[in-house]
């Protein structure tokens, strides 16, 4: 083998080894930071009705990664925009069981049963996409008291983050629901999540 051809074979091998151990450490660096992230709280009881007609509990998110959204159907700002990207990782994540998506309304005066069917269907091409309605107090008190996030002035007050929830109810992280680079860390998070099963 002539030395040109060594050193093209040297070079190779180091590139590759080079290569593998940066992969490696953007692997290790993904992982732990979700695995370093502590737990926010957890999500409390609640009951609220899908636009189906089905109700929905806390129970419907144990042993799912659920990401949490509060919007209304007359928001004209983050609130299509949010849906927009929900709807991008509803997507992006089709064939897993394993993800929801949960978008509760801050105006359940308006947003009937038949309003956030046909809103949903704006965005949702797929049954594991809920769309909530519920008694205003208990909007407020499940979005201030279990989530953390603001419920002022209600129903545009209320916040434009989106929340993870992991398989055991466990707030895990928030993104803001209207960032590009918000929403690509969160998909991230959710392969993470994924990953440990």
């Amino acid at each position: 083998m002539s030395s040109l051809n060594k050193k093209l074979v040297l070079a190779f091998l180091f590139i590759f080894m080079l290569g593998s151990f940066g992969f490696f450490v953007i692997d290790k660096a993904t992982k732990s930071r979700i695995d370093n992230i502590g737990i926010i709280g957890q999500v409390p009881s609640f009951s609220l009705t899908n636009f189906d007609g089905s109700v929905i509990t806390e129970k419907q998110l144990d042993n799912k990664i659920s990401i949490v959204s509060f919007i209304f159907t007359q928001c004209e700002g983050a609130c299509p925009i949010m849906s927009e990207n929900m709807s991008i990782l509803q997507e992006r994540f089709a064939s897993s069981n394993d993800i929801q998506f949960l978008s509760i309304t801050t105006d359940p005066d308006y947003d009937t049963l038949e309003v956030l069917d046909e809103y949903s269907s704006n965005y949702s091409n797929k049954n594991n996409w809920y769309f909530l309605r519920g008694n205003i107090i208990d909007v407020i008190e499940l979005s201030e008291k279990g989530f953390f996030l603001s419920a002022a002035l209600l129903p545009a007050g209320h916040s434009t983050r989106l929340v993870l929830v992991d398989k055991q109810l466990n707030i895990r992280k928030y993104y803001e629901g209207t960032i590009e680079s918000n929403i690509f860390e969160l998909q991230s998070d959710i392969v993470t999540l994924l990953n440990q099963g």
